[in-house]
């Protein structure tokens, strides 16, 4: 069976994983999460949810409820949402004292009529919730309900790459090529991308800053960075470097490239990690986590400046 980490978000509880397994490479992966408890000086990795379902994207709210969501357009929580509990065909199982989930199922998208492909999940709270998925489709719970937002045009060139916002009516989200959109908390509404694509660009991530402005990086021929906000973006900058994704540690912005980690130092973009691969980005408490490219297995990447030492292959 192989095995490899897809996500990794950090809670009160400790580290949480989520997983693909799959028989062999022609099977379809299921997914699930396991918990590294904080408290656990073993640092065991833990089983506490599985599903028949790709799961496809996690993540943490600020009350510490997990959400996840699948390939096949469904939703689920530990949040007290009230939704439905999981049945056959929704098989979402607690392990090891975890909280019980449920499952909602997302309307079909307004364009193809067709279940939702989540890849994105971020919100403010348990009630205020947005999914952004493959054809750049968007959804959003209020607590009561799941209504579409936004309506892509069905290819992969806008799906739903990430999600991240300063507040309920400040959400920032990116499609694959040359899309960002503004959510106001009524409305989305599609910002122009300012300069020149490079050649095969991609967008990767979105870092919030400090003072209120966001980073947006891409992938290419080139590097580029975007700076703005709801008002409208600048191009920050080019590199010859693959900017994957994007965190915050503090005031310090690092990058995924692929070939290690880079750091934003003024304007330039320094390569300063080149002995491991990464893909993809996730923010910790006071330290990131690196997942690697096409690597089965469960292992991450850890860089937490307190630790001695402060980058760290973790293995399970």
């Amino acid at each position: 069976m192989e095995e490899e980490v897809t996500h990794v978000i950090e809670t009160a509880q400790g580290i949480v994983l989520l997983t693909l397994q799959s028989e062999d490479e022609n099977d379809a992966p299921i997914g699930g999460l396991l918990l590294i408890d904080a408290n656990d000086e073993q640092e065991t990795a833990r089983e506490i949810l599985t599903t028949n379902e790709t799961l496809s994207a996690l993540w943490c709210s600020p009350a510490g409820h997990l959400w996840v969501g699948c390939a096949d357009g469904r939703v689920a929580t530990t949040a007290p949402v009230g939704w439905a509990a999981p049945s056959r065909q929704a098989d979402y199982r607690a392990h090891n004292g975890s909280r019980g989930w449920t499952v909602a199922t997302l309307p079909v998208d307004s364009l193809e009529g067709l279940p939702p492909n989540i890849l994105k999940i971020h919100g403010s709270g348990d009630d205020d919730v947005h999914v952004g998925t493959h054809g750049g489709h968007l959804y959003h719970w209020n607590g009561k309900v799941w209504r579409q937002t936004h309506e892509g045009n069905g290819t992969a060139y806008q799906s739903i790459v990430d999600i991240k916002g300063h507040g309920r009516d400040s959400v920032f989200a990116i499609g694959t090529r040359d899309m960002i959109l503004h959510f106001d908390g009524a409305q989305w509404r599609k910002l122009p991308t300012p300069g020149a694509p490079n050649e095969g660009e991609s967008f990767g991530g979105i870092a919030l800053l400090t003072d209120g402005s966001v980073l947006i990086c891409s992938a290419g021929d080139e590097g580029r960075l975007l700076h703005g906000g709801a008002s409208g973006f600048i191009e920050f900058g080019r590199y010859p470097l693959q900017l994957n994704d994007v965190v915050t540690l503090g005031d310090r912005v690092l990058f995924a490239i692929w070939d290690g980690v880079a750091e934003l130092v003024g304007r330039d973009v320094q390569v300063i990690k080149s002995n491991f691969l990464t893909a993809h980005a996730f923010e910790g408490r006071g330290r990131v986590f690196f997942t690697e490219p096409a690597n089965p297995g469960i292992h991450f990447i850890v860089h937490d400046p307190a630790a001695s030492p402060p980058w760290k292959r973790r293995n399970y």
